[in-house]
Parts: C-alpha cells; structure tokens; sequence
C-alpha cells in the first residue's frame, strides 16, 4: 500500500505549523509529514514541533537545501531529531536548492551540484551510522585539510544511533536522478504524474547498477507529490496551478517532457526569456508574478487543461478522492498531498475533507491516537 504524507508549507510571511491538519492526518492512518524550505522557514525546526504533537507519523524533510548546511551540522540536527521523537522516525531528505539561493542567499558558489551532492550524502552518511566523518571531496570535507589546517583527526557525533534513518536525494535531471539512485535510499522527484515511471526506470537503473550489489527498486522509495483544491467549479480550481507550471517550468521541464508536453516546455521557456530571465526570477522573490501583463496571460492560457487535470487533483471533494486512485499505482511508494496553491505567501485556508477523501480512496485504516 502506498504511504500518505503531507506537507508544512515554508512559504509564508507568518509562519504556522498546520497542527489542525497534521493531527488529522496522523488519526486518518497518513504515515508521515514534511517540511520544505527555500528562504522562509526553514525544514528542521518545524519538525521538532510536529515530533513533540505526535506518536505515529514518521518526520521529513522534503528538501533539506545541501548548500546551507555543512553535512555534519546536518547529522547533528536528524540524529538530534531521532532522539526527541524516539528513534525510528526521521526521513533525511535532501536536494540542491537554486542557484539564486545558494549565491545570493546563503552566499555560497554554486559550484557542482552532482559532485556536492555526492560529497554532502557521504558524510552525512556516515554521521548517521555513528562512524567518523571523514571524507575528502570536491565540494565538502571532513577534516579540514586545506590551507592552515591543524591536523584534527576524524570526529564522530556524540549521540547514540537508535535506528537508522534513510537519505532520500531530490533530483530533477537525468545524472542527478541516477545519482539518487546510486548513493540514496530514495528519490524526491520534484514533479509527477501518472504514467510517466517508464520514462525515469532506465535512469534510476543506471544509477542501481553503479551502486552494485543487488540494489534495485526493491526497497528503494520515491516519494512524489501532487497538489488539491477543492472547488466546484474545475476549471477555476485549475487557475492557480497553471500559474504554478509557468512559473516552475525550468526545474518541471523533464516532466513536462515525459508526459509528452514538449513543445509546452519550449514555448514556456519563450516566454520566460522574453521576459527577462534572472529579472523573472527576481520577481517571484518578491511575491510577484514570474512575467508580466500580456506575457503572463500568453504563458498562463498556453497550459492545457488536461494538464493540469491528470497531474493535479482539483474539482468537488469526491472528484479528488477518485481521481486520486491513479496515484496510487504508478511508481510511487510515497505520496504528499499539500493543499492549494504554492506560490502566494499568505497563511491559507486548507479543506481537510480533501485529506480525508485521499485517505479513503487508498485504503488507509484510521488510528485511535
């Protein structure tokens, strides 16, 4: 059976950990909860929170940005996390960020991607196994051996190991997929639809085969994500997540591409030069829209419906409980379901009946807390 989780918006001008829905969630038998973070809130502390309200869901990041931290302030803070929750809870999620994020927000080069992500899942490795960080690579290290280097031998973190927590990578490009693959227990895809496994198994099969010793999807967790908003009126409810595919159309392009929209893809990323490139993404930082005026509407119109329809999950309540069974069958073990639109920054109101409906859908057993 498939896992349910959902998900702690980072987003926000006012931060607030959604309690309401998380502890409904936790009773309609979803198995875990996430947290995310670009430049708001960020994706451990909530956690601690969450872990502190519950008994049964497990805690996740959906990403932890491996620009922001180094690996072993990363294993301090999950195996803290693992020991305030009891052990056996935590999920280790983590992706690149953006190159906007790690230069101009966390003032750090953007480098390699792969190669940091290699070198960050490394060490953090072995900083959950209780083992010795120690790790020379071309990204992040573990001891300092550069210039001025004292010679400090090797460090362990001083807490126990109580259960082993998993890596899971978020990649959206072909060699970071395969990647996920090869050093993580999981892979965090940043879009998905039903359908589209074929186009990803032979990538996530060469990144197997580099890892060696039997590894295969047998074990291995990908967990997607799909968005709801109930409305009446479908094609209302559509609006906001055409809003959301233009404006993530870069890092959505394989997506896009794998569920046979090409030439969507291209002619979004038309329209995105033609308005402006890096001034675009600045835009969106600031709350505003990623083009503007008649460039905007051209870029909103040329989403098709179907689109949205069979990668989102919108309309009446019992329309998002149907629609989402083909969900539940097409690659994935993990769903998150998160609630509304994704790019305002405003605290919104969530229709937990939607929640509930996808849980009934996939056959989950309610809990007596």
């Amino acid at each position: 059976m498939i896992e349910l989780a959902s998900e702690i918006r980072w987003q926000d001008r006012r931060f607030e950990v959604p309690m309401e829905r998380i502890l409904l969630t936790e009773k309609l038998g979803y198995d875990a909860v996430f947290t995310a973070e670009g430049y708001g809130s960020d994706s451990l502390t909530p956690l601690a929170y969450v872990a502190a309200h519950t008994r049964h869901l497990k805690l996740g990041t959906r990403i932890m940005e491996v620009t922001a931290r180094s690996p072993a302030m990363a294993a301090m803070s999950y195996q803290t996390l693992n020991h305030l929750s009891g052990g056996n809870r935590v999920i280790a999620g983590l992706g690149s960020a953006s190159h906007m994020a790690c230069e101009g927000f966390q003032g750090r080069p953007w480098g390699n991607p792969v190669r940091r992500m290699r070198d960050f899942v490394t060490l953090l490795r072995q900083g959950l196994e209780g083992a010795a960080l120690d790790h020379q690579g071309d990204e992040w290290s573990a001891p300092y051996r550069g210039p001025g280097a004292v010679g400090i031998e090797p460090m362990t973190i001083g807490l126990d190991v109580l259960a082993p927590t998993p890596i899971v990578v978020a990649a959206s490009g072909p060699q970071m997929i395969s990647v996920a693959a090869e050093i993580g227990d999981g892979w965090m895809p940043p879009g998905w639809a039903p359908g589209i496994m074929p186009v990803f198994a032979p990538l996530l099969e060469k990144g197997f085969a580099k890892a060696g010793g039997g590894k295969s999807l047998d074990g291995f967790a990908i967990w997607g994500h799909v968005d709801m908003l109930v409305d009446e009126d479908v094609s209302k409810a559509m609006r906001p997540f055409k809003e959301y595919v233009v404006t993530w159309a870069a890092l959505q392009r394989p997506f896009m591409e794998a569920r046979g929209y090409k030439d969507l893809a291209d002619r979004l990323a038309e329209l995105t030069a033609a308005g402006g490139g890096e001034e675009a993404e600045a835009r969106v930082q600031a709350g505003g829209n990623l083009l503007e005026g008649r460039l905007w509407e051209e870029a909103v119109a040329a989403v098709p419906d179907e689109y949205i329809d069979d990668g989102w999950l919108v309309g009446p309540v019992d329309r998002i409980g149907e629609r989402s069974k083909a969900w539940f069958d097409c690659g994935l073990t993990g769903l998150v379901l998160r609630y509304g639109p994704q790019l305002n920054h405003d605290c919104q109101a969530e229709n937990l009946d939607a929640f509930a409906a996808v849980a009934r859908a996939a056959g989950k057993a309610p809990r007596n807390r």
